[in-house]
């Protein structure tokens, strides 16, 4: 009777545990949560599940799991469709909360009515790169001064890793200077001495960019 009981626990808690690991790989957190947290983001997250599941079904949740245990016979009765359903709502759920997340819509909205000052991402670093798109001219604590275009950047400020993509060096006339390089990548050691973000126009955007290279020439 407990080893039924333990399986059924471990049943409706798969479909959280599913949710908490595919959550964890597409948001950056502020921290790594502990083991007891995590069990408590995998229990949200089965709550939640099996009640978006309850409103499909229009059962209870407890007796809507996908392996259902006749203790008077000793017999496991296994539903495939219930299991389908669960396991898609619990990929689903995790992905929609991520990009509502990585999009701050939440909390912009409580920004907007004056509830908190915060954002959802991990740093104010991430913040800024997510958010600005556009060039962005690095100085390193020797005074060169790269431009180029943030393809890559590092979660957290203690680790400055910058990958800027069809990198310019500009020398003490403020002249570009062309170092044929596809790309150049900033490390911890280099030392960031500040970060300048252009003014986003119809010349220095990413797409527009990418769009005149591969327009072909008129006849």
């Amino acid at each position: 009777m407990y080893t039924l009981q333990a399986l059924q626990i471990l049943i409706f808690l798969i479909p959280g545990l599913i949710s908490s690991v595919i959550l964890g790989m597409l948001i950056v957190r502020r921290k790594e949560p502990n083991e007891f947290e995590k069990i408590v983001e995998a229990l949200i997250f089965s709550m939640l599940t099996y009640a978006l599941f309850a409103i499909y079904s229009s059962k209870n949740p407890s007796n809507s799991n996908p392996i259902t245990f006749d203790q008077t016979n000793n017999t496991v009765a296994f539903r495939p469709l219930p299991f389908l359903i669960l396991i898609m709502l619990s990929v689903l759920l995790p992905i929609i909360l991520a990009w509502i997340m990585n999009s701050d819509l939440h909390l912009r909205l409580a920004r907007l009515l004056r509830m908190t000052k915060r954002t959802s991402r991990a740093s104010v670093w991430y913040d800024v790169f997510y958010d600005c798109n556009s060039y962005v001219v690095v100085e390193l604590a020797d005074g060169t001064r790269i431009c180029g275009w943030p393809t890559h950047f590092s979660d957290y400020p203690s680790e400055p890793y910058l990958y800027l993509e069809n990198p310019k060096f500009i020398d003490e006339n403020n002249q570009y200077v062309e170092p044929n390089l596809n790309g150049i990548l900033i490390t911890p050691e280099m030392k960031i001495h500040f970060v300048e973000f252009t003014i986003p126009s119809s010349s220095n955007t990413k797409e527009k960019t990418h769009d005149s290279r591969k327009r072909k020439p008129k006849d």
